[in-house]
């Protein structure tokens, strides 16, 4: 009896760190199927290969899925980046989601002079990480970790607030990928090519300029409107962060020319 309990209480640890690092599931999964509308066929079928049998929704959440593996502690620090209000980016002797993004995708580029091997743990590290760069609290404030350490609560949900932005508004409110593809009509072509420009320091900036919102909330209570706000800001963020992952696939993969609309597949 008392190993059962054990069981069960080391399944519920486990349970509540992976809400607490990334886009839960769905959201990563999400990120990877909007990145499929808009890779090129080339470039499909050379990431499926470099994947074998794994799929695009399964290398979205392999970091996430392997954190219970001891192996991979020293990718803890991969997912996120603390930056101080007011502060600015700056790399430490740490490695951490910005250095381990620009090192992956510097290599793929040069895919052909590269193991497939390696080519293969960059796509992982890529599929994952250009999705929790877009989650505003994997870029947010070192001295609450990230919403970690902050217990918010409504009647609709309650829990510390990265967890909340990571899965429960994506649950509570029925995100989808059609949700999500009804915000491309709101971008511009100028704002579609300014989104695909790949420049990781530029997203992280743009994910952080959410944070404002993110923290709109007193006493710990989230006010009446913070899902309304907040669920197409988080629609958004998926959209461009699928859009993103496929300019970085399709520029190291593909013809060279960025897909500005998603295909039909």
């Amino acid at each position: 009896m008392k190993r059962n309990v054990l069981c069960v209480v080391l399944c519920l640890i486990l349970s509540a760190s992976n809400t607490c690092m990334a886009w839960g599931r769905k959201g990563h999964e999400l990120v990877a199927e909007i990145a499929f509308r808009f890779m090129d066929d080339s470039t499909k079928k050379i990431v499926q290969q470099f994947l074998g049998n794994m799929t695009i929704q399964e290398a979205s959440t392999w970091m996430d899925d392997e954190r219970s593996n001891s192996f991979y502690n020293y990718m803890r620090t991969w997912h996120y980046v603390n930056v101080e209000k007011g502060g600015t980016y700056k790399p430490t002797s740490e490695r951490d989601i910005i250095t381990v993004l620009h090192s992956a995708i510097k290599e793929i580029k040069n895919y052909k002079n590269v193991s497939k091997k390696d080519i293969r743990r960059d796509l992982l590290l890529i599929f994952h990480l250009v999705g929790d760069l877009h989650q505003p609290l994997h870029v947010g404030y070192g001295s609450d970790k990230g919403g970690n350490d902050i217990d918010v609560h409504s009647p609709a949900m309650s829990g510390n607030l990265h967890a909340i932005w990571d899965s429960q508004i994506i649950d509570a409110k029925g995100i989808t990928i059609d949700s999500c593809m009804k915000m491309l009509p709101f971008l511009s072509d100028m704002d579609i090519k300014q989104v695909q420009k790949i420049d990781v320091l530029s997203w992280m900036n743009q994910s952080r300029s959410h944070l404002e919102g993110v923290y709109n909330f007193k006493n710990n209570v989230l006010p009446d409107d913070y899902l309304s706000v907040n669920v197409p800001i988080i629609e958004k963020q998926l959209l461009i962060g699928g859009m993103r992952l496929a300019s970085v696939l399709n520029d190291a993969f593909g013809p060279g020319a960025m897909v500005i609309m998603p295909s039909k597949s």
